[in-house]
């Protein structure tokens, strides 16, 4: 194999590497810094988030958050403010997002209930710390 001929294929085969990398990341999984988890960004398109899964959310401003989707309260009893974040629709579901400190914790008990709109993914798996690692429950 001449050396031309090397550098060509060592080429091609990093630009297909990075494109799939690109991809992975902009549609289905992004490393998230921080506990360095990965975020499954296809889920909360298809599927409203369940109570106790972990979410990404954006916040305006472009600030992102880590939080646990909260129970929803019995019907009467909502302690949580309307959305302070803006509704793309009056129709738009909204999410109750809790921190795991509630003392320290930017949450809904601050910024009220987030449309769907500002979720970006779901937490799927810790990959760092090793002490850590696994799924998130």
């Amino acid at each position: 194999m001449t050396p031309v001929r090397f550098l060509r294929d060592l080429c091609i085969v990093l630009a297909i590497t990075g494109l799939a990398l690109w991809g992975v990341t902009r549609w289905l999984v992004l490393p998230w810094v921080g506990d360095r988890v990965l975020v499954d960004l296809w889920t909360v398109r298809t599927h409203d988030p369940r109570p106790g899964e972990v979410v990404v959310l954006t916040l305006p401003g472009g600030s992102d958050l880590v939080k646990r989707v909260g129970r929803e309260p019995y019907p009467g009893s909502d302690p949580y403010p309307s959305a302070v974040i803006g509704s793309e629709s009056p129709l738009e579901p909204t999410f109750v997002v809790l921190g795991d400190n509630p003392e320290r914790s930017r949450d809904s008990r601050e910024f009220g209930r987030v449309p769907r709109h500002c979720l970006r993914g779901r937490v799927v798996w810790r990959y760092w710390p090793l002490s850590r690692i696994g799924s998130i429950k």
